[in-house]
């Protein structure tokens, strides 16, 4: 465009903003801050001390004394009013630090009948949670378009398109070293594909298809106590190397798929009155409904949370055994089939003692992967409770308790954890700080073994470590 040009397509936008009527009167009303942080150092027994890893899964066992890895996000929000009827509120942060991570959209009031016009990128039903295990059980995460809260007779409507894609999910600096290393398999066949096995034109389809856009179509609606949501999900070419089938050819996986989600929300916990609440919640889904994807666009979140055990498995006794999950969360067959089922509350009595269960349990019908006659399946089973027993003012002691199951074909292995975490804690209801020294056993600890070798036999450990978390 020349200069001429564009002076003339600066004068046109500063003519339609100068005709708005409210454009030039409108300031920021308010401006919000918000954010999380949590930042720790944990050290292992059995490694004289050293640092300690993640030594086993907190979506299973209770985050208390498992969150050795620092997180943290920030963002601000400014808040306009425009007129008496109209709001806008552009949001933007920072989430893990890295500038990929940059979250950024805009939120209207008014210019639809009801409800939030939206547009942008950003998380939705992120409500949807257990602050005990840190498991989302919905991560809709992505760049699109919505409306929320839009009012449909006693109820409200949620209405969502949302892109997604793995972008710099790829975790290996170079892409060679990724593909031979994300493709080890079982014991029964040869564990790495090499270069002559992975020629290159096969590499370089592969690589082409890595940021293939998720189209995700999402509807919900709230009545009440009961929320009903659905996503319906569509993968153009789908293609990856069958690693299970070890033919060096590529593999069409499930291009579209589905996932349903029911939450029921009680004031109470489970009948129990008083300083309660309870949720039940249910899901299903198919294809790339199905696995890590139930309930969930494509995200790292979503490749490391439990899911389908096909699919990669980021710690523990089977380590990087089963493949990286980051490449393998879209490997999902057409027929394949997810089911998960969660039961968490918490109940505070008289005496300031507070009770946080969570009962979580999926299984998975991986469809004709070949895995086995009926085309393989795997399940896990998973409880934990955190107690929390106030001492004096600002200090508590929380404990956490958590047991874990798995089984795929037949095998069977599990984990458990006992944690003691003395907590110095202030609030004003809005934000809440805590320092924490915890103590953690681990029967068959992540942190004994060899990650990579399911034939290494874990240990016991302990971990010990303090941390500071604060969200406002």
């Amino acid at each position: 465009m020349n200069k001429s040009r564009m002076s003339m397509a600066i004068a046109s936008v500063l003519a339609v903003l100068s005709s708005t009527p409210t454009a030039n009167a409108a300031i920021i009303d308010e401006v919000e801050f918000h954010g999380y942080f949590r930042a720790g150092f944990f050290a292992s027994k059995e490694n004289d001390f050293k640092k300690a890893d993640i030594g086993g899964q907190k979506e299973f066992l209770g985050r208390l004394g498992l969150e050795s890895d620092n997180d943290g996000n920030f963002g601000f929000t400014t808040i306009t009013d425009i007129g008496e009827t109209q709001q806008l509120r552009i949001n933007i942060g920072v989430g893990d630090t890295e500038f990929d991570d940059l979250i950024g959209f805009l939120e209207m009031d008014g210019v639809t009948d009801s409800g939030t016009l939206w547009a942008g990128k950003r998380k939705i039903g992120e409500e949807n949670y257990i602050f005990m295990t840190d498991f989302f059980y919905t991560d809709l995460e992505g760049i699109g378009v919505g409306i929320q809260d839009y009012e449909v007779g006693d109820g409200f409507i949620d209405v969502a398109y949302i892109s997604s894609d793995r972008g710099t999910s790829l975790k290996f600096g170079d892409y060679d070293d990724y593909l031979d290393a994300a493709f080890t398999t079982n014991s029964d066949v040869d564990k790495t594909l090499n270069d002559a096995f992975i020629p290159d034109d096969l590499r370089d389809q592969i690589r082409d298809n890595q940021n293939n856009t998720m189209h995700t179509f999402h509807l919900s609606y709230q009545l009440g106590a009961l929320t009903v949501m659905g996503n319906y999900k569509y993968l153009p070419d789908n293609w990856g190397l069958g690693a299970q089938e070890n033919t060096g050819q590529l593999k069409e996986w499930a291009d579209t798929g589905y996932d349903v989600t029911a939450i029921y929300h009680m004031l109470d916990f489970f009948g129990l009155k008083g300083n309660a609440f309870s949720y039940a919640i249910a899901q299903a889904g198919q294809g790339l409904g199905s696995g890590n994807l139930l309930g969930s666009t494509i995200t790292d979140y979503s490749a490391l949370r439990p899911g389908s055990l096909t699919q990669g498995y980021h710690q523990g006794e089977w380590g990087d055994f089963y493949g990286d999950p980051y490449y393998l969360i879209t490997h999902r067959e057409d027929d394949a089939l997810s089911a998960r089922v969660l039961l968490w509350g918490g109940y505070t009595n008289s005496q300031g003692i507070g009770f946080f269960p969570s009962i979580q349990a999926q299984y998975n019908d991986e469809g004709t992967n070949d895995l086995g006659e009926d085309g393989g399946y795997n399940y896990w089973v998973s409880t934990m409770m955190r107690n929390i027993f106030p001492v004096k003012d600002n200090f508590i002691v929380q404990t956490e308790v958590g047991y874990y199951e798995n089984t795929q074909n037949g095998g069977t292995w599990h984990q458990s954890k006992v944690t003691v975490a003395p907590t110095f804690v202030l609030s004003d209801g809005l934000s809440t700080a805590e320092i924490r020294f915890t103590a953690t056993y681990l029967p068959l600890s992540w942190t004994t073994g060899d990650e990579t070798d399911p034939n290494v036999k874990l240990s016991d450990d302990f971990v010990f470590g303090i941390q500071a978390d604060a969200y406002w």
